[in-house]
């Protein structure tokens, strides 16, 4: 799928900080994250929240957090969203805060909504311990272990790969080294870092106030698990594969929580408000490739998206690609020949975490203020899929 436009705008863009696993907003629902989020970019756009008429929400682990599968739902009302107005959820593991983007842009180009509240959610704090096979009665003698579903790697069914072994294969085809990994993730966190002393997030960010061990903490700036990176310390990060050499748990992102949102209306919305848009939803792609290469999907879909918007690789200003790994985001460049000082200028998910399904709808709150920041034309936000599949979406400053 794949498709130019010219009459979709994002009029408010906002995240709340990005925070460690288990850190500041471990008690808070994905829900009333998004929804300080969301709050925020309805005030900044100067629109009434009564005149949303959707509201699509990524989220992925969903079973693990207090509202389930209804977190969506609230989401938008405790946005203030009229109770009304339907919500849904979407799941395309890391793609889903941009794949929700793009089906609010759906409902607004078929003509069923005027304005949608959309992005991504996720506490990964939330996530579960697991004990297997004592649902239905357990066995004198028998071991049962706990698994920690953030630190067990999960074998994918289909190819019978973790996330990390597929990286480090994609390492291996590329012919990028532990070096160069470490490299691009130490470069990752000095660009976060030197944006945040520059104070390019601050039009992005929402502060809010939580309640942590029964105290009020106000949380707002990012909050990374990994304080003082150095190539030091990158260097005396062992694999994560005993048959690996590449992947380290410093080149690669980790579970964090966070939530960030996008409103979206069409022109006549924007004429007949006053609105004032932060820029133009001006095509997108989505694409499947073979699971095996998942590492890699955000190549062919980024290329379809360059093809139906008739734009070449060079006229793209600013380029977010999302670093669930070190080693992908560099074959990923390389594969498209972009130019290196394009991509992931700020930072990403390396240095910031990865809350699953906020981490697309980060980038694109990123993107539509850093286009506007530096006065620059066009951006793309890209990410590659569990399961093999690529989302891109392009953005145009008005």
């Amino acid at each position: 799928m794949a498709l130019a436009s010219k009459g979709i705008f994002v009029v408010g863009a906002k995240r709340t900080p990005f925070c460690k696993y288990g850190g500041s907003l471990r008690e808070l629902p994905a829900s009333q994250a998004f929804a300080a989020a969301a709050k925020d970019a309805l005030n900044s756009g100067n629109l009434n929240p009564t005149l949303v008429d959707s509201t699509v929400v990524g989220n992925v682990n969903f079973l693990s957090q207090c509202d389930g599968g209804k977190t969506p739902r609230y989401c938008g009302i405790y946005a203030g969203v009229s109770i009304d107005k339907p919500a849904l959820g979407v799941n395309k593991a890391c793609g889903s805060g941009l794949q929700a983007l793009l089906t609010g842009v759906t409902e607004i180009l078929t003509g069923s909504a005027d304005v949608c509240l959309t992005g991504g959610t996720e506490l990964m704090s939330s996530l579960p311990i697991l004990v297997r096979n004592v649902r239905f009665g357990t066995t004198l003698g028998s071991t049962y272990h706990f698994e920690d579903h953030i630190k067990k790697r999960f074998l994918d069914s289909y190819t019978g790969l973790s996330l990390e072994k597929m990286a480090e294969n994609i390492a291996v085809k590329y012919n990028i080294s532990r070096e160069m990994s470490d490299d691009f993730a130490l470069k990752s966190y000095l660009k976060w870092k030197a944006g945040q002393e520059s104070k390019h997030f601050n039009d992005e960010l929402t502060s809010l106030k939580v309640i942590l061990r029964k105290k009020e903490v106000l949380v707002d700036r990012d909050e990374l698990t990994e304080v003082n990176i150095t190539s030091d310390n990158m260097a005396k990060s062992l694999p994560l594969l005993e048959d690996g050499a590449v992947v380290t748990s410093l080149n690669s992102s980790v579970p964090a929580d966070g939530a960030a949102a996008l409103v979206l209306a069409n022109e006549a919305t924007i004429k007949r408000n006053n609105l004032i848009p932060l820029a133009r939803v001006s095509g997108w792609a989505t694409v499947g490739v073979d699971p095996l290469e998942t590492g890699l999907a955000a190549v062919p879909a980024v290329k379809k998206l360059l093809q139906v918007t008739d734009t070449d690789i060079d006229s793209v200003d600013l380029f977010e690609v999302n670093e669930t790994f070190a080693a992908q985001v560099l074959a990923t460049v390389t594969e498209l020949k972009i130019d290196d000082s394009k991509v992931n200028v700020n930072g990403g998910a390396l240095v910031l975490g990865n809350p699953v399904a906020a981490t697309g709808a980060r980038m694109a709150v990123h993107l539509v203020h850093h286009l506007n920041h530096i006065k620059a034309k066009r951006a793309i936000a890209v990410s590659s899929c569990g399961g093999g599949q690529g989302v891109a979406v392009m953005f145009e400053a008005i």
